[in-house]
């Protein structure tokens, strides 16, 4: 009886954390979604390839101080490298991360999208290199909630012609 125990122990040890390895999930957006839910903000994906260019230079440009400053507050930003072999859970889908950015549709790099935090709804998306300036524009838009009075187009003519 003794035996048949550390059997079934060196068993549980050794065997069922590879057999669980395959469900893991590197982004959970269903629980990032609740976190932006509880601290008033919305979810970023910057969604991004390997060896393009302009996602290096998109990525610089999430590394500007003004720029970070505005997505600490009020933003989670998620990274989403279509080539990593990590996983990705939102809503009813669980897959890849290439599965994940071929279901929003995204085909052009890089993307960005924008989750409303209060209700898990996707808002937002912009495809394509964007300066930082560009960038600010869209962290504004987002933030200040304008997407639900005005589209992007409206926003800018009212920021700049006002």
């Amino acid at each position: 009886m003794l035996k048949m125990s550390r059997v079934i122990i060196l068993f549980l040890i050794l065997i069922l954390p590879f057999s669980l390895f395959g469900l893991d999930v590197d982004f959970d957006i269903n629980k990032v979604s609740s976190d932006a839910n509880k601290t008033k903000k919305h979810i970023m994906l910057f969604l991004h390839k390997d060896n393009c260019g302009y996602c290096e230079r998109m990525s610089f440009n999430l590394e500007d101080k003004n720029i970070t400053k505005a997505i600490k507050k009020d933003f989670l930003l998620l990274d989403i490298n279509r080539d990593d072999d990590e996983r990705v859970s939102y809503q009813d889908f669980n897959g890849s991360n290439s599965e994940f950015i071929k279901a929003l549709g995204i085909d052009f790099y890089p993307s960005i999208v924008f989750i409303n935090g209060d209700n898990d709804k996707i808002i937002y998306g912009v495809s394509g290199y964007r300066n930082s300036k560009k960038l600010m524009i869209i962290l504004d838009y987002i933030s200040t909630k304008s997407y639900e009075t005005m589209n992007f187009e409206e926003f800018k003519d009212e920021l700049f012609f006002n």
